[in-house]
């Protein structure tokens, strides 16, 4: 499948918005369904962001030094679900503008990450990747939460870019498919709420389950809203489907 580069080097990825259409689409579900997460869902859920008893390192992400290879449906796709689903039309017809995203990684574990704390990772506007290797020492259970910055509280839209090839490990296959593309909006709560998704760093189990590109996006009258999180981890180049 050819893909071409949507280059992150700089900061505001969405001023360069006309090389997103770098981006998916291959999924299982229903791709014009309407999104059954609100935003203001999110604004009541989450828990506080100084829970206590916790220790956190905020980290503000600055920069961003690697290239994402992803389908080139992914214009398309958002075309779609914004025609099918909301009745609206092409993308060419709204501005678009980016969206700040926060990731956090928690544990309960002290040998799971490379400190004591928990990490909150602060993006700029349009999001960035977090590199795991960056964070992680040591094997055990830890869970991620992806924290998109929405305008208001109309629904929003997750859409994900598997970057797992897929593996049978005692019988069970592990990973999502290179490339494929699903529809994760009506699912976009175990990501946000409480403390996201629960993973272990054991056999490498984060990477299968998680490793890709995750895109938010919130159309707003007439403005279009995106933003994304890249999870890799530069240890092992089998969860970078460019370089199988």
């Amino acid at each position: 499948m050819s893909a071409k580069t949507l280059n992150i080097l700089r900061l505001f990825l969405f001023t360069f918005v006309s090389t997103l259409c770098c981006l998916l689409v291959a999924q299982t579900s229903d791709p014009t369904k309407e999104p059954i997460t609100e935003a203001s869902e999110i604004k009541k859920e989450k828990k506080s962001e100084n829970e206590e008893g916790k220790k956190w390192k905020d980290v503000q992400v600055t920069k961003t030094e690697q290239n994402i290879e992803v389908p080139t449906e992914l214009w398309d796709h958002i075309n779609l679900i914004l025609r099918n689903s909301l009745g609206k039309k092409s993308l060419d017809d709204y501005a678009i503008l980016p969206i700040s995203l926060q990731v956090e990684l928690v544990t309960e574990d002290p040998y799971v990450f490379k400190t004591t704390h928990n990490f909150r990772l602060m993006f700029a506007e349009g999001g960035g990747t977090v590199d795991f290797f960056d964070y992680i020492a040591g094997k055990g259970e830890f869970h991620v939460r992806l924290s998109p910055h929405l305008v208001n509280d109309n629904p929003f839209y997750l859409l994900y870019v598997s970057d797992s090839p897929g593996k049978v490990v005692e019988g069970d296959e592990w990973g999502n498919g290179c490339g494929r593309i699903y529809n994760l909006s009506h699912n976009a709560r175990y990501f946000i709420y409480d403390q996201g998704i629960k993973v272990t760093s054991a056999r490498r189990h984060h990477l299968h389950l998680l490793a890709g590109t995750y895109v938010f996006f919130q159309l707003v009258e007439e403005r279009l809203f995106l933003g994304y999180i890249h999870l890799t981890d530069s240890r092992f180049p089998q969860f970078n489907c460019r370089q199988i």
